[in-house]
């Protein structure tokens, strides 16, 4: 029998032998190439998916303020934990006792009495035209011991309520889900356009309420199952509680914890960390504050890169689940570096003073508002920055804050109504002629009723603004010096220069006329400004001509930023001179038509106190980086822009103002002091409003005349007890005159 002949093709157990063979050789070579060439790259990437990346916060830097006196540093702006107290109901086996023991810490009457005022600001909108006696009573201000015992019910309500009364699970939801869940009306379930709200204690089948809710409300069934148990086991009592308030219920609890009662199981605190400033209002529009993105306003906005640092970075081992283990090496990849502290040119004594005293005159003259700056002349820095109305940075929120208005039905037909982005405006005039009049919110209540709400302090937002360099004005009669010091350096122009002041001068379509219409025949420079006359500033702009006045204004630093260390700093408006008419050549002169800042102002008058020469202005004495090393801000002068004669004669002529002129109520009893008024009337579609509460008054003047010390500018807007700087800001700027001698110690040099 013959054999069968086989083939290497045909043997089907030989070719699977070697296909074996040569995937087992691939498989090989690559494990090879795995395990062993690239060995160091597939451990590095398995070592990094047990690892976890966490951010170290960095320590902002604090800003402070030193006391010329004590040299003692303050701090303005610093760091803090306060606490929060919350409660855990289910572990708590005595409700009553917690909140008779817990209440008396805890009470806050003034916090309290606040709650009580908007809770009868919001009942009285929806009282009825004719309200029974029952309406009324929703209007009784509660007493301390009534708010004591509801605060009491409360507190018991909450450390009590084992099931939470209402969970929110979505807010705003799309209506394609509201529809949905409209549909089914499911028992314990609440659907509106702003959120989807759950009541565990009215649910009655929890799975199916969970199962059907899950995919609506994008939260899995385990997860939603759970949450409509309503377990409360976190109820906050108070926020951000003072140290002190803190120390005392820990004693409370250390206390029941050594007796083993252990009564206080479920109370606890959270720390919440916190930027805090511990002098309150003091310097707030200087400070501006803290926010959760950063510094807004301010020093807080200006140097916020620097204050807040650079974060670090954390790396830790974690195990399958994605929790750290604890036994693993954790390592600090980078480490954070805090911020620099920034300490301030500001005196706190004078500071205070200052706010003070500003504070009452703007009540006293019943202004809009006002500031105040004081400033070495020879070094630029600022010693006190001031303005009311203000704000305090801790709660930068209450600026904010409203009251409602009720109008009479004429008042409300003579409203100008506008609207402003989602908001309906509307402006009550108190005084047509000036202009005074109240920025009203009008909203709608579903009752029918129309209210209308102000800001308590008048302003709202604008309380934020540094209004020394954020916002300009026309400075009136204080500019007539500067421009006197311009004619007397460079027009030919001298103290016993004298020109006739007959009468009102026609200035292209213009009158320009003295105040209260007076004229004084023949009189020299040094009358023109004692008497503040417009007439002979008229004269001397002529004198200066467009070009030389122009040239030496930018000098000054007018219609430029002076680089003072804030965000937002306003330039003021000063256009190109050879575009000027002849009216405004003139009504510059006086300090009309020509808008600036008040650092601007004082800076530029302060160069004439410092023998003709520009400081450049800083608010910052020194920054201290945290490796130790201080960056101090040393004095820059920016140019000359008088001779030192001419400033030395126009300081002359401006005490000659305060002791024979029109300021008589800034006299100083034992010293000489160079100041001079301005009275800047305000406009209304281009025309001059008169009457009280139509000018802005301001005062800048500056002591010891042999070597000043201080230099102030005081500015109140819109007084409305006299239109006159004399009698309203020059007493302002004597009180704080008199202040500075006694503070620094100034001996007299009137004899």
């Amino acid at each position: 029998m013959a054999k069968k002949k086989q083939t290497f093709f045909g043997n089907r157990l030989f070719i699977l032998m070697g296909l074996s063979a040569l995937v087992t050789l691939v498989i090989i070579g690559k494990l090879f190439a795995l395990q062993v060439i690239q060995h160091k790259y597939y451990a590095a990437k398995a070592q990094e998916g047990h690892l976890g990346y966490t951010e170290i916060e960095a320590r902002r830097g604090e800003i402070l303020i030193q006391d010329y006196h004590s040299n003692e540093i303050f701090r303005l702006a610093t760091n803090t934990t306060l606490e929060t107290i919350y409660a855990d109901p289910t572990l708590i086996k005595d409700p009553s006792y917690i909140a008779d023991k817990l209440i008396p810490l805890l009470f806050d009457e003034e916090a309290e009495q606040k709650k009580e005022t908007e809770r009868i600001r919001l009942a009285r909108r929806y009282l009825p035209e004719s309200p029974t006696e029952d309406d009324l009573k929703a209007l009784n201000l509660r007493g301390k011991d009534e708010l004591f015992n509801v605060y009491k019910s409360d507190l018991l309500t909450k450390v009590s309520q084992k099931t939470r009364a209402e969970i929110i699970l979505l807010e705003n939801p799309d209506e394609a889900t509201v529809k949905a869940l409209a549909a089914r009306a499911l028992p314990g379930v609440e659907v509106t356009d702003k959120w989807i709200i759950v009541k565990p204690q009215l649910i009655n089948d929890r799975e199916y309420t969970a199962r059907t809710l899950s995919p609506i409300v994008d939260i899995p069934f385990e997860r939603l199952s759970e949450l409509l148990v309503g377990r409360n086991r976190y109820v906050v009592l108070k926020r951000r509680m003072m140290p002190s308030e803190s120390a005392k219920i820990k004693e409370l609890l250390k206390e029941d914890k050594d007796s083993g009662l252990k009564l206080f199981e479920g109370i606890g605190f959270q720390e919440e960390p916190r930027r805090f400033y511990p002098e309150g209002e003091m310097a707030g529009s200087v400070l501006g504050f803290m926010n959760d993105k950063g510094g807004v306003y301010g020093i807080e906005q200006y140097f916020d890169t620097l204050l807040k640092g650079e974060k670090g970075l954390f790396r830790t081992q974690l195990d399958a689940t994605g929790q750290q283990i604890t036994v693993g090496d954790d390592v600090i990849i980078q480490p954070s570096v805090d911020g620099n502290n920034i300490t301030l040119t500001l005196d706190r004594s004078v500071q205070r003073e200052v706010e003070q005293m500003l504070t009452r005159s703007v009540t006293a003259t019943r202004a809009d508002g006002g500031l105040v700056i004081v400033m070495e002349p020879d070094t630029g820095k600022i010693r006190a920055m001031a303005q009311s109305p203000t704000f305090d940075p801790n709660n930068f929120g209450e600026a904010l804050a409203t009251e409602d208005l009720y109008l009479t039905q004429e008042e409300k037909d003579a409203l100008v109504h506008t609207q402003e982005g989602e908001s309906n405006i509307a402006y009550l005039y108190l005084d047509r002629d000036s202009d005074y009049k109240l920025k009203l919110f009008e909203t709608a209540l579903e009752n029918g009723k129309v209210i209308y709400e102000k800001y308590k302090n008048n302003i709202g937002p604008g309380a934020y603004l540094n209004k020394s360099v954020q916002e300009i004005y026309e400075p009136g009669s204080i500019m007539k010096v500067v421009a006197m010091s311009i004619a007397l350096d460079a027009a030919g122009v001298t103290p016993n220069t004298t020109y006739n002041d007959t009468g009102p001068i026609k200035v292209d379509e213009y009158e320009i006329r003295n105040a209260l219409d007076k004229y004084y025949g023949v009189v020299d420079m040094r009358t023109v400004i004692s008497k503040s006359l417009n007439t002979g500033m008229a004269f001397v702009a002529r004198k200066m001509g467009r070009d030389l006045f122009g040239r030496y204004l930018k000098k000054f630093g007018f219609g430029e930023r002076t680089d003072i260390e804030f965000e937002g700093e306003q330039t003021g408006t000063l256009q190109d001179p050879g575009h000027w008419a002849e009216s405004e050549l003139v009504t510059y002169a006086f300090g009309q038509g020509i808008a600036v800042t008040p650092i601007q102002m004082i800076t530029s008058v302060a160069a004439l106190a410092n023998g003709g020469i520009l400081m450049q202005p800083t608010i910052v004495e020194k920054i201290e980086s945290p490796d130790g090393k201080t960056s101090i801000a040393a004095p820059y002068a920016v140019r000359r822009v008088v001779s030192e004669k001419t400033a030395h004669t126009i300081s002359a002529m401006m005490v000659n103002t305060i002791e024979n002129g029109g300021a008589a109520r800034a006299v100083i009893a034992d010293h000489y002091v160079a100041g001079k008024t301005g009275t800047a009337q305000t406009y209304k579609h281009g025309k001059p409003l008169e009457g009280l509460g139509t000018t802005i008054v301001s005062f800048i003047g500056f002591a010891p005349i042999d070597h000043p010390r201080f230099i102030i500018l005081v500015k109140l807007d819109r007084p409305r007890t006299t239109i006159w700087a004399d009698a309203t800001a020059a007493p302002l700027f004597k009180d704080i005159t008199e202040f500075l001698f006694k503070y620094y110690n100034i001996p007299p040099d009137k004899k």
